[in-house]
C-alpha cells in the first residue's frame, strides 16, 4: 500500500497518466499512418504515396493556421475555469468562429500548391479539404484541460481504423490520390463534429457569439505562437514543395517514407511534451533551476532511447523499406528508399532533443524569441532546400532531416543561452 502511495506521487506519476492518455490519441494517429504506407505503397505504388504525402504536408500547413495555436493556449484557460459554464462557452465558440475565419488560408493555398505543382488536379488539393474542416471543431484542447481526454482518445482511433478499413477494402480505379485523401480525411470529421456537439450538451454550453475585438484579440496573442507551429510544419513541408518539381515520382515516395516516419516521431515527442507540461510549469514556477535539472532527466532518456532506435533503423534499414513499401534492395526503389532511411536514422533524436527548448521558452514566456526563431528556420529550410536540389544528387536529399533538424537544435540553444530579459 505505501508503495503504491508513493508511486501516486512521485513526480513522474502524473506525467505517466497524462502521457498514456494523450498517446492513446496520438498512437492511433501514428498506427494509421505506418499501417497506410504498405497499403498504398503495395496496391497504388510508391509514386501514388508520394503525391499523398505532398497532398497532406499541405493539409498540415492549412490546419496549423487553421489551429492558429488555441490546442496551446486555450488548455490553460478551460483548466482555470472548469466550473465557469459561461467563460467556457464564450471560450468554446470565440475558437470555433477564429479557426472557421483562420481556415480561409486554404484558399490562396490551393492557388499556390496549383502554380507550383501543375501537374497535380485541384482536385488533390480540394480533397484535403475534411483535414483542415476537422481542425475547426478539434477538441483536444478543451478535453486536455477539463482532463477528460479518454473521451477524445477511443473515439480517434475508431476513425483511423475505420478509414484504415476504408483503405483496405474499397476499390479505387481512377483518381487515386483524392479519394484516398476523403477516405483518410472525413471519418475523423465525422467524429469531432459529433464530439462538439456532445460536449456542447454534456458541459450545459450556451451559445455565445463572440465579438470581433474578442477575435481581434485571440489572433494578437496567438500570432507567435501560431507562426513558431507553421514555421515546424514548414521545416519538412518546403522541402517537399520544392523537390516535387525537380525529382521523379519515385524520389519524391522515397523521401515520403522518411518524411512520414518523421512525422510519426514528431507526434510522439509532441505527446510526451504535452504530458510533461503541466509538471514543467510547475517546477518552473518553484525555481527554474528544478525544471533545468528535471530537463536534464529527460533529456539523457531521449539521447538513449533514440540513439538506439537510429543504430537499429541503420542496420535493418533493408527490412524496414521491405515492410513498408514491398521493395527489395535488388529495385531501384529499394535501393534508394533504404539509403534515405539511413541518412534520416538520427534525425529522431535531435528533434526530441530540441522538444525541451521549445517548452523551456513557452515556460519563460519568450514568445518574440519563439517568432524570431521560427523565421530563421524558415530562411535555412529555403536555403538548405535549394542547396540539396540544386547543388547534389538525387541521393543527398535524404539528408534533409538530418540536416535541418541539427540547425533547428543549434538554433533552439543559442536563444535558451540568453539571459531572460
Amino acid at each position: 500500500m505505501r508503495i503504491y502511495k508513493r508511486l501516486l506521487n512521485h513526480s513522474f506519476f502524473s506525467i505517466l497518466v497524462n502521457f498514456f492518455n494523450l498517446g492513446i490519441f496520438q498512437a492511433s494517429s501514428m498506427l494509421l499512418q505506418f499501417l497506410a504506407i504498405p497499403i498504398i505503397t503495395r496496391k497504388y505504388g510508391i509514386e501514388i504515396f508520394g503525391q499523398i504525402v505532398l497532398s497532406t504536408s499541405f493539409a498540415v500547413f492549412i490546419a496549423g493556421i487553421t489551429n492558429y495555436g488555441t490546442h496551446q493556449t486555450a488548455i490553460k484557460e478551460v483548466a482555470t475555469n472548469k466550473n465557469n459554464p459561461n467563460f467556457l462557452s464564450e471560450l468554446f465558440f470565440r475558437i470555433l468562429y477564429f479557426r472557421t475565419i483562420a481556415s480561409a488560408s486554404i484558399i490562396p493555398g490551393i492557388l499556390i500548391m496549383c502554380w507550383l505543382h501543375p501537374v497535380g488536379s485541384v482536385f488533390l488539393w480540394l480533397s484535403i479539404l475534411p483535414v483542415v474542416v476537422a481542425e475547426i471543431f478539434n477538441p483536444l484542447y478543451f478535453l486536455i484541460g477539463y482532463e477528460k481526454i479518454g473521451w477524445i482518445s477511443w473515439g480517434n482511433s475508431i476513425a483511423k481504423l475505420v478509414s484504415l478499413l476504408l483503405l483496405v477494402f474499397v476499390p479505387i480505379t481512377a483518381n487515386f490520390t483524392p479519394i484516398i485523401n476523403l477516405m483518410m480525411g472525413l471519418p475523423v470529421l465525422i467524429y469531432y463534429i459529433i464530439l462538439c456537439v456532445f460536449i456542447f450538451q454534456k458541459q450545459q454550453l450556451i451559445y455565445s457569439k463572440p465579438t470581433f475585438n474578442s477575435l481581434l484579440q485571440l489572433g494578437k496573442e496567438n500570432f507567435y505562437i501560431m507562426f513558431n507551429g507553421v514555421a515546424v510544419s514548414l521545416q519538412q513541408s518546403i522541402f517537399l514543395f520544392v523537390i516535387v518539381s525537380f525529382v521523379s515520382a519515385q524520389t519524391l515516395g522515397a523521401y515520403a517514407i522518411i518524411d512520414k516516419l518523421l512525422s510519426a516521431c514528431r507526434q510522439l515527442v509532441s505527446s510526451f511534451s504535452s504530458a510533461v507540461y503541466p509538471k514543467a510549469a510547475q517546477l518552473y514556477d518553484n525555481s527554474p533551476l528544478l525544471w533545468t535539472n528535471f530537463k536534464n532527466k529527460i533529456q539523457k532518456g531521449y539521447a538513449v532511447v533514440f540513439g538506439i532506435a537510429g543504430l537499429i533503423i541503420i542496420v535493418f534499414a533493408p527490412q524496414i523499406v521491405w515492410i513498408l513499401t514491398g521493395n527489395s534492395q535488388m529495385q531501384n526503389a529499394g535501393m534508394q528508399t533504404i539509403l534515405f532511411v539511413r541518412f534520416f536514422a538520427f534525425a529522431p533524436m535531435l528533434l526530441a532533443l530540441n522538444a525541451n527548448n521549445v517548452l523551456s521558452l513557452l515556460l519563460q514566456k519568450k514568445y518574440k524569441s519563439l517568432f524570431y526563431i521560427s523565421i530563421l528556420i524558415l530562411a535555412v529550410t529555403a536555403g538548405l532546400s535549394f542547396v540539396l536540389v540544386k547543388g547534389f544528387g538525387p541521393a543527398a536529399l535524404g539528408w534533409y532531416p538530418l540536416a535541418i533538424e541539427a540547425a533547428c537544435l543549434f538554433i533552439y540553444s543559442i536563444f535558451i543561452r540568453k539571459k531572460t530579459k
